[in-house]
């Protein structure tokens, strides 16, 4: 059992409450799991986790100028990293797609989760392409349900119109606007897709 002090590990012989530890010599201990004594197995209530509600293909690249970027680009090294990936991300899903050896599914939580995960793939030597992201629905009681992303907006007061215009289009639902000096706060419950591709509007109309 290991303690961090600065950038080092201090063994120690035990931890309390709060702490942030390094555990040796127990293999394929998970994230929410319990270690317990032998003689005493009292388990923690796992905590619940949301479910993902993007998903985007990650695949080989096979275009005519593959190769030139990256220096792991074969299926397996992007399945190995992908794997590594959800044992540190436990809202990340990774299934192997049936009928092709070269791509992958991959389920995250929000555009913004997937996109982290690419870039740090990118800046780490891997090459790979990815299909546009897809919305993930889930049937709730017999009701086809869609994931509803709480959108907080902070713009120059003369901006506000042109946000809630284009977040009206996309299906926004505004909840609440507050003034901070000169600029303004702005609340929307937004469908997920309503999300795609509003990055690079909203960068231009504010």
């Amino acid at each position: 059992l290991y303690r961090f002090e600065g950038l080092k590990r201090v063994e120690i012989e035990e931890a309390g409450a709060g702490e942030i530890v390094a555990v040796a010599g127990i293999s394929d201990l998970a994230i929410g799991e319990t270690v317990c004594d032998v003689d005493h197995v009292d388990p923690l209530p796992f905590v619940k986790i949301d479910e993902p509600t993007l998903s985007m293909m990650f695949m080989v690249n096979d275009s005519p100028f593959a190769g030139r970027e990256g220096k792991f680009v074969t299926s397996r090294q992007i399945r190995d990293r992908l794997i590594r990936e959800t044992l540190k991300d436990v809202s990340l899903r990774v299934t192997e797609i049936e009928g092709a050896m070269d791509a992958f599914n991959v389920a995250g939580r929000g555009e913004m989760s997937l996109s982290i995960l690419i870039e740090t793939m990118r800046r780490e030597g891997y090459e790979f392409q990815v299909s546009p992201p897809r919305v993930l629905y889930q049937e709730i009681d017999g009701v086809r349900c869609e994931p509803i992303e709480r959108l907080v907006v902070d713009v120059p007061a003369d901006a506000v119109g042109a946000v809630i215009e284009k977040m009206g289009s996309r299906k926004g639902d505004l909840l609440e606007m507050t003034p901070v000096g000169t600029r303004m706060k702005i609340e929307f419950l937004v469908p997920a897709r309503g999300l795609f591709g509003y990055s690079n509007e909203f960068l231009t109309d504010t």
